[in-house]
């Protein structure tokens, strides 16, 4: 009799969907340890929907089609509510697995007793080969960080390594402050204490409010370096394709962004931090970064001019009308594609 599954995959789309079938067929080829899978496919361009499907149900998997585009954590909390197995990971759409990864997070956690695994989260290409996160700092002191009053406590938000080339690094496991939800390992279990993921934080910091409900819940968050993927951000090398437009300039649209400022800090009591106050200023560089650059890159001259009266205004507006349409049909969201064609072992 095949080995029962200790843990469920839960994908979910974080900025595009351009390089969602990389993502996947690097899970098929490099999970060796058996799981169960749910993909859940938030409005992709229909051509990559067609082959993430293919895919799912040529392993397996279970496929979950929404038409309209999901926020991260509203995505994992349709996954997560899915889940019977002891362990879910947590993968976004745009990360590339190495071999071991997830047999190593499970290892870890069964070693040390800790809810919450964190892996080596490369980025870029070359795959893994340079840091984007070995482990991650909320705050110079955590327990002083909890303890301050609202007026006194001061975010770090550090990706520890970050640009470094992991050849050059003598990496250990050890407990770290936070995970980010590129890649993470959590005990099932753990969310009967802490309740879902919020799906207030649409758009950024969900990282920190999960670990900060892990550690003032009396759980552990530990980094684990012998497991390794990598997270393919737009750059270069992998650029934004025509297709993920509309869903990264929702996601990171600065009203999204200031929202999700907004209710972190007042659910942690956060007033009065310059880290916050800078978030809140450059809302729009993803905008700028992602987007504004590549649309006016041919413009002769005058682009910069161009990019801040022009295209990053109209961003702003398409985000906010698209923020106002996910916002009236939230509350009836329904896969309008399942399919479940078995268990992968």
């Amino acid at each position: 009799m095949a080995e029962k599954p200790l843990v469920t995959i839960v994908v979910v789309p974080r900025e595009r969907f351009g390089v969602a079938v990389e993502s996947l067929e690097s899970i098929v080829e490099h999970t060796e340890v058996p799981y169960r899978l749910i993909y859940v496919d938030g409005g992709s361009p229909k051509p990559v929907a067609a082959e993430l499907r293919a895919l799912c149900e040529a392993q397996g998997f279970d496929y979950l089609r929404y038409d309209s585009f999901l926020s991260p954590n509203q995505a994992r909390n349709i996954g997560l509510s899915r889940v019977e197995t002891r362990y879910v990971a947590f993968l976004d759409n745009d990360v590339i697995c190495s071999p071991g990864w997830l047999s190593t997070v499970i290892a870890t956690a069964q070693e040390t007793g800790a809810e919450v695994i964190a892996p080596l989260i490369c980025q870029k290409r070359p795959l893994h080969t340079e840091v984007h996160q070995a482990g991650g700092l909320i705050a110079d002191d955590l327990e002083a960080f909890l303890a301050a009053a609202p007026e006194d406590r001061r975010l770090r938000d550090e990706h520890v390594h970050q640009r470094s080339k992991v050849a050059d690094l003598a990496l250990k496991r050890e407990e770290t402050q936070f995970c980010e939800f590129h890649c993470v390992l959590v005990e099932r279990a753990l969310f009967d204490r802490i309740g879902p993921l919020d799906e207030a934080l649409t758009a950024t910091r969900e990282h920190l409010d999960f670990s900060l409900c892990v550690w003032t819940n009396g759980g552990r968050v530990v980094f684990e370096p012998k497991s390794v993927v990598t997270y393919l951000f737009p750059s270069r090398d992998t650029p934004l394709q025509r297709a993920d437009w509309p869903f990264f300039t929702l996601r990171w649209s600065p009203v999204w962004i200031l929202k999700s400022l907004d209710r972190f800090c007042e659910k942690w009591g956060i007033t009065n931090d310059p880290y916050v106050e800078k978030l809140r200023a450059t809302a729009g560089w993803r905008h700028t970064v992602g987007l504004g650059r590549s649309m006016t890159a041919r413009i002769p001259f005058g682009r910069h001019v161009a990019e801040k009266a022009v295209v990053l205004p109209l961003l702003d507006l398409w985000g906010r009308r698209m923020a106002a349409q996910h916002a009236r049909r939230a509350a009836g969201l329904r896969p309008s594609q399942i399919s479940s064609a078995g268990r992968h072992q």
